[in-house]
């Protein structure tokens, strides 16, 4: 057995974690402090680490960051899809991450994204639960709708993105479809919405329909909106018990970019929903490729951001690991019947306020009782024949 010894579960006690994995080590965490493993509750796997190919988006626009990627999309065969959804998988593994949202491209050639999600879901499901959106990047209407009702059919979650259509109408005829479908199959929706710097109303028009649990995702329109209507518009979101997810590298990256100075944020109002109750979790959505170039799959960095664009406070920013963990999988078990496995992220750090300034990568991920991850920050600075720990200088 491994015993892993000293771990500061949850920053509450010092325990000791025993795994029945057939070895006969000790490791010492040495207090650091450890969570439930992460939720990423918003990610496009089969576009990450596509930059190469697509080139980088000159505008930094979403509508640029759309085509670029459709231009090499259908070129890929199922098989190219799934060797890069797990690269990414991998990645998002070794930060902690093993529950996922994929939401998969509807809009490819033959719904191939769908396809090679759908099977790395199974062939990957000793490391990473994984849910499957049925995502039209394109839009319904712009794309196969029949292929989308397909796509929707084996897919775990129906996704919507009305922003992606024409114009206002279509974009109520999407969720008006999506609605329909989701009381059809009896499965939830997590829609792309609201997602501009203009304030927009799909999110109203959506709740205000019959359908099953919905998660808005993005929302972005509303840190540009009336306080009025926001709080009438919370009002509706806590009565359908719906949640809202973030993904704050994306949005930041891509919003305002219409605007010159002052900027709008490109981020949904994460302490005020939180405030009056609604439960919120947050994406990671994408990295390294033209909706956002930098990233590598780290959950902690779409925390940090949040905190950091919405000027939480230390109190605030201690209990926001909630986004990524407690709330996450609120939402996640509200969304299907199957319930994430039970699993256990020690950070390379005593506290989360060391983490969020650190960023150190993740000291293990355990996963059903093995250790599936690890890593070790090291470091000296030499001053005059001393060797010091710069992290050691970190309370």
């Amino acid at each position: 057995m491994t015993i892993i010894k000293n771990v500061n579960m949850l920053g509450v006690k010092l325990s000791n974690i025993t795994l029945t994995d057939g070895a006969n080590t000790v490791i010492d965490a040495e207090g650091r402090i450890a969570f439930p493993s992460f939720f990423d509750m918003h990610i496009h796997l089969e576009n990450a680490l596509s930059l190469r190919e697509t080139g980088e988006n000159d505008s930094g626009t979403l509508n640029e960051a759309v085509e670029r990627w459709a231009k090499i999309r259908d070129s890929l065969s199922v098989e190219e899809l799934k060797n890069r959804i797990k690269k990414a998988l991998i990645l998002e593994i070794f930060n902690g991450v093993t529950h996922v949202r994929n939401h998969a491209d509807t809009c490819s050639k033959n719904i191939n994204s769908v396809k090679a999600s759908l099977e790395v879901k199974e062939e990957m499901k000793d490391f990473v639960d994984i849910q499957v959106v049925a995502f039209p990047e394109q839009g319904i209407f712009n794309c196969n709708e029949d292929e989308f009702k397909r796509a929707v059919e084996i897919s775990d979650i129906i996704g919507g993105k009305p922003d992606g259509e024409d114009n206002e109408d279509l974009g109520k005829k999407h969720l008006e479809l999506i609605s329909s479908l989701s009381l059809k199959l009896n499965k939830s929706i997590d829609s792309h919405i609201d997602q501009g710097d203009e304030p927009t109303r799909f999110s109203e028009y959506l709740l205000g329909l019959r359908n099953g649990h919905i998660a808005l995702s993005h929302l972005t329109s509303i840190h540009s909106d009336n306080d009025e209507y926001v709080s009438r518009l919370i009002r509706l979101i806590k009565k359908r018990n719906a949640s809202v997810i973030s993904s704050p590298l994306t949005t930041v990256f891509l919003n305002g970019r219409f605007d010159k100075y002052p900027k709008r944020r490109g981020l949904t109002r994460i302490k005020q929903l939180l405030s009056e109750g609604v439960n919120v979790a947050l994406g990671h959505d994408d990295f390294q490729n033209p909706f956002f170039p930098f990233g590598f799959g780290d959950i902690i960095q779409a925390l940090w951001l949040a905190v950091l664009m919405e000027q939480a406070n230390l109190k605030d920013a201690e209990a926001w690991i909630d986004l990524i963990t407690r709330n996450a999988e609120i939402e996640w078990t509200l969304s299907t019947s199957f319930k994430p496995s039970e699993d256990i992220v020690i950070l390379d750090a005593k506290s989360l306020r060391e983490q969020l300034s650190t960023l150190s990568p993740r000291f293990m991920v355990i996963r059903k009782g093995k250790i599936i991850a690890y890593s070790n920050r090291s470091g000296e600075v030499l001053l005059n024949d001393s060797k010091i720990n710069p992290y050691d200088l970190i309370a």
